[in-house]
């Protein structure tokens, strides 16, 4: 396992070091967030950290699958059941998302102080409305994805 991976990242160095890139990218964003929370003076600081960090692992997980979805169909170029399993992993990671966004907003809600209400409305819309370009991704670019996988299957199939 370990050495047919080392032999497709030394096959494909510039994905190999994109790919190192971004998990590098995301493994600083967390860990910024988090020092950010514990370092936060006062609940305000704590509060808008905790949002910025939900929000952070929202996007990165729905881009992770739209990637993983458009290699798989259109850089790998083959079928698997993964590609359909990863359609509806999609959704499921929207209902993850705001399910948490939810159990964030009550925390902020109780935690913020009423000094800082009025910020509130400004962390509700970037909580809440931080999927809304994936969901408008999903809507317009979803349909297509879902027809190439399908006539991707129909060329395999006539190919076996």
């Amino acid at each position: 396992m370990s050495t047919s991976l080392f032999q497709n990242a030394k096959k494909n160095p510039v994905s190999t070091i994109v790919l190192l890139l971004f998990f590098g990218y995301v493994a600083f964003s967390i860990v910024y967030n988090v020092q950010t929370m514990r370092q936060a003076t006062t609940d305000y600081d704590y509060c808008e950290a905790l949002c910025d960090l939900v929000e952070f692992l929202g996007k990165t997980i729905t881009w992770c699958v739209y990637f993983v979805v458009c290699y798989l169909t259109y850089i790998h170029k083959q079928y698997t059941r993964w590609i359909l399993w990863l359609y509806y992993l999609t959704v499921v990671v929207f209902i993850i998302y705001f399910i948490s966004a939810g159990i964030t907003y009550r925390y902020v809600f109780d935690h913020i102080g009423i000094e800082h209400l009025e910020s509130l409305k400004s962390m509700t819309h970037r909580l809440y409305g931080a999927p809304f370009y994936f969901i408008l991704f999903s809507f317009i670019f979803m349909p297509k994805l879902i027809k190439d996988t399908i006539k991707l299957k129909k060329e395999q199939e006539l190919t076996v």
